[in-house]
């Protein structure tokens, strides 16, 4: 197999608590936020990833909320001299909401606005709708004969901002926040910024419909810890899929919210 064959996935913490996903390749990897709430705690993270992976070539950011970025974080960045994107509309922000009068003066800070490479990785953002300017990423990879595609999508409520996107991907993590009786019971205002379980089953039913190929795995993530269960997430998945007639021919999976989850291989290879 050659090298940038195979794209690999991690979630490492994925909740209202602390997200940090991984993705990488045979030569180049990259973190998607790292909300980790300590040094201690990133560093734990790093080493954890470099045991398995390439080093952490960048750190891509998806919005502001401090469960995706934080002062703590940035600081081991900064000390390890890793590249940490933002959306060129959140650089200011960054610095005004998590820099707390520290200088950052050796922060390697890099703006996108439009699509960009990390090492053999193209990072294509895709905003969405959420509380505040957020930005999901589509992210390719090149196998012997075509594009390896991984859809990264989190905080967000409107389906349309992503689903096109979705189509022939061959990696999804997608949120899936609440699960609407949960929901009545415990009442969070700012859900309605998240996407609830039957938003998401429709979402990927809609994208297999207009898919030629099943993904190899789809991870549903940032799952409420009071307003859902993994086990009610795909169980919404799964009935939406036989209501629909669809074939789930993929993995389907929960990120946990505090552990790092399986590693998912995405293989370049078509069956």
């Amino acid at each position: 197999m050659m090298p940038g064959m195979s794209m690999y996935f991690k979630s490492f913490a994925s909740s209202s608590g602390g997200n940090c996903l991984a993705l990488w390749t045979d030569r180049t990897a990259i973190l998607i936020d790292c909300g980790l709430g300590s040094m201690k705690r990133t560093r734990q993270m790093l080493t954890a990833h470099n045991a398995a992976a390439p080093p952490v070539s960048a750190v891509l950011v998806s919005h502001l909320h401090s469960d995706h970025i934080g002062y703590y974080p940035l600081r081991v960045f900064e000390q390890l001299a890793v590249p940490v994107h933002v959306h060129a509309g959140s650089v200011e922000p960054l610095r005004q909401r998590h820099f707390n009068g520290y200088g950052f003066g050796e922060l390697a800070l890099e703006a996108y606005a439009d699509s960009f490479s990390v090492g053999d990785l193209s990072v294509e953002p895709i905003a969405v709708s959420h509380s505040c300017p957020t930005f999901g990423f589509v992210i390719r990879c090149r196998a012997a004969d075509r594009w390896i595609k991984a859809v990264i999508a989190t905080d967000f409520n409107r389906p349309d901002d992503i689903s096109g996107h979705l189509v022939d991907a061959d990696f999804i993590f997608i949120e899936s926040n609440h699960d609407l009786a949960l929901l009545k019971q415990y009442y969070n205002p700012n859900s309605r910024y998240h996407m609830p379980n039957p938003k998401t089953a429709e979402l990927l039913a809609r994208a297999r419909m207009q898919s030629k190929r099943a993904p190899a795995a789809v991870m549903l993530g940032h799952l409420s810890a009071q307003r859902n269960r993994p086990k009610i997430a795909i169980a919404e998945i799964e009935n939406h899929f036989k209501q629909q007639a669809l074939p789930l021919d993929f993995q389907l999976l929960a990120a946990p919210q505090k552990e790092a989850s399986e590693t998912v291989h995405i293989s370049g290879e078509i069956a």
